[in-house]
């Protein structure tokens, strides 16, 4: 019964920022860019059970700004939460706030996802409306099962205004091919160094290439291709540009 209870407060708070999201879409004048935004205001609140009302301000040190990458092609969206250096990924309640295949609307972006297990399951909505170089975000995510304490967090009325607008390098969806993993790295800049990461919980990551793009550019950009055995317990990949 607490669980049931906690699952309808769930779905009242995802109504609740959906309300103001609808109003604000329609004076949104462009799609926003991809680059870094810093994190201007707004409210965040995390829940085990009982649920309340986004109670912190934000930024936060762990929550200082937002990384927006734009697949103009495949027409998708990545959005990750980052910590006032710029690289540490917002993590809590076991899930890390970076979203991906983030939906294109004619005013807005929609991310929405589930994962997991019956025994422990996370699912996120989250939408961005946004005016010229600026992002409203609104949204929430949430665990639940069966073995788990069900566990909610919401961002609440995030403003956040771009800082460091940029090309962001993208990753395109992994392929297994002749025995390996393969995938490419595109959307850069011809002559820009990359980095490939790796990283087993989205928190602690690893390089395991570095890169130059070459001169040679396609439609999306620049590319890099890459390979990684399949034999490895589950990993996740970002690229990071140098300077």
């Amino acid at each position: 019964m607490k669980s049931s209870r906690f699952k309808l407060a769930v779905r009242l708070a995802l109504l609740t920022v959906a309300v103001p999201f609808l109003l604000k879409s329609s004076f949104a004048q462009t799609l926003p860019v991809s680059g870094f935004y810093q994190i201007i205001s707004g409210r965040y609140g995390e829940w085990e059970e009982a649920f309340g009302p986004p109670n912190l301000q934000l930024p936060t040190p762990t929550q200082s700004y937002v990384e927006l990458a734009i697949d103009d092609q495949n027409q998708i969206v990545r959005m990750t939460i980052l910590g006032s250096d710029m690289q540490t990924v917002f993590s809590t309640g076991g899930f890390a706030f970076f979203l991906t295949n983030g939906v294109i609307f004619p005013d807005y972006i929609h991310f929405e996802s589930q994962s997991g297990n019956p025994d422990v399951e996370f699912t996120d909505h989250y939408t961005i409306s946004n005016s010229i170089r600026e992002l409203r975000i609104d949204g929430a995510a949430e665990r639940y099962g069966t073995v788990t304490v069900p566990f909610l967090s919401q961002h609440s009325n995030v403003l956040a205004t771009l800082v460091a607008p940029a090309a962001q390098p993208l990753l395109s969806p992994p392929r297994a091919t002749n025995g390996v993993i393969q995938f490419r790295v595109f959307n850069g800049r011809a002559g820009e160094t990359n980095v490939l990461e790796a990283s087993a919980d989205m928190m602690k990551w690893i390089p395991i290439s570095t890169n130059v793009f070459p001169a040679t550019v396609s439609a999306t950009g620049s590319l890099i291709d890459f390979e990684e055995s399949p034999n490895l317990t589950r990993r996740f990949y970002r690229s990071v540009r140098l300077p």
